[in-house]
């Protein structure tokens, strides 16, 4: 997903690693998202074909327990302004392979995630209205023990252009000119 401003990409990664470019959306790397630790190489050596996508789904961070929350947009987000997230989940680790995360708003609208679904894991995209300077984003693990996540984005929602009607005055203006040029050209 590239369309609307950027606000925050993150990927689950060691900060000494640099960043990491996706359809040219740069992913900060954090291992601070959850306090466990960053897992490299969840990918098992599956590829989706690009290197650094592959970069991207090739770690997460884990830890915090079952259920943890994470706050979103960097402080970036204007109150009452649509935005869209987008989450991922990947792990195709022989122990872990079928694993399912739940990510949602903390209000009961929540997306499960598998983590080897498509042989690459999985993303969603979700959209919200921002009530502050950043969004809670919940995480729950179904039947394991800590919380993963992978990486996410924030963007703001495209703001759609309005086709400008014509208004009544305009049509009836419109309308006695044509009638005015028939009536010319008949007599």
């Amino acid at each position: 997903m590239v369309s609307g401003n950027l606000i925050e990409a993150v990927n689950a990664g060691p900060s000494n690693a640099g960043s990491v470019t996706v359809n040219g959306v740069v992913f900060a790397n954090s291992a601070a998202l959850l306090p466990q630790s960053t897992t490299i190489n969840p990918l098992g050596g599956a590829s989706t074909g690009d290197a650094n996508y592959d970069l991207l789904l090739g770690r997460f961070d884990f830890g915090g327990g079952t259920s943890r929350s994470l706050n979103i947009g960097g402080g970036n987000l204007l109150s009452g302004m649509s935005y869209i997230v987008q989450v991922w989940y990947t792990d195709l680790r022989s122990c872990c392979s079928g694993r399912t995360m739940t990510f949602g708003d903390g209000l009961g609208n929540n997306v499960n995630l598998n983590a080897s679904a498509r042989g690459l894991g999985q993303f969603a995209v979700g959209q919200f209205t921002a009530g502050g300077a950043s969004q809670t984003l919940s995480l729950a693990s179904n039947g394991f023990a800590n919380v993963h996540i992978t990486a996410y984005q924030v963007r703001e929602v495209e703001a759609v252009s309005e086709v400008p009607v014509p208004g009544p005055l305009f049509l009836i203006g419109l309308g006695l000119m044509l009638m005015s040029a028939r009536l010319r050209a008949k007599g």
